[in-house]
């Protein structure tokens, strides 16, 4: 694992480029309405998770080549019964789940993978965060389902500092 040098040079070196949905896919059950049912016995689970990363370079119009540092998060939501929540084969009523590419610009391409990995589970996650909460939101309000307002992303202290 990167020491903290490496962690604070990773982030000096990589500079936000873009954050978009790579796939998405959500479904309500056939036998479930979501008009027309009672959310009183509904409850959420979610899926969080770094799933990879990759660096790659492109040319630019000068014959330059650019390096970008890209980080694949899966999220997920799934609508279930309470009485179904501590059995994991049940099927969920409804689900919301999406793939987001962070990509980020290298301005240090000699990076050590110890410190892109340290980053990538780090800091991604803050800057999907804001997209995830947008598409749940989104998601639910055009299948009909109660609107899940994930609260903000907490930037956690790091070595008694604020990021």
């Amino acid at each position: 694992m990167a020491n903290t040098g490496d962690f604070q040079k990773a982030k000096d070196t990589l500079k936000s480029h873009d954050v978009y949905v790579k796939n998405t896919n959500c479904f309500t059950r056939s036998d479930f309405d979501p008009k027309r049912t009672d959310f009183d016995n509904l409850v959420y689970q979610f899926m969080h998770v770094v799933k990879g990363s990759e660096v790659f370079g492109v040319q630019d119009t000068d014959d330059n080549e650019e390096y970008f540092f890209k980080v694949y998060v899966d999220v997920g939501c799934r609508f279930i019964k309470e009485e179904d929540k501590e059995n994991k084969d049940s099927e969920p009523l409804a689900q919301i789940e999406a793939t987001f590419c962070a990509e980020y610009q290298m301005f240090d391409k000699e990076i050590d993978e110890d410190s892109l990995k340290v980053f990538a589970l780090q800091n991604v996650s803050y800057h999907v965060w804001p997209f995830w909460r947008e598409h749940l939101m989104n998601m639910c309000n055009r299948l009909n389902l109660p609107k899940v307002a994930l609260p903000t992303m907490q930037v956690k202290p790091q070595n008694g500092n604020t990021e």
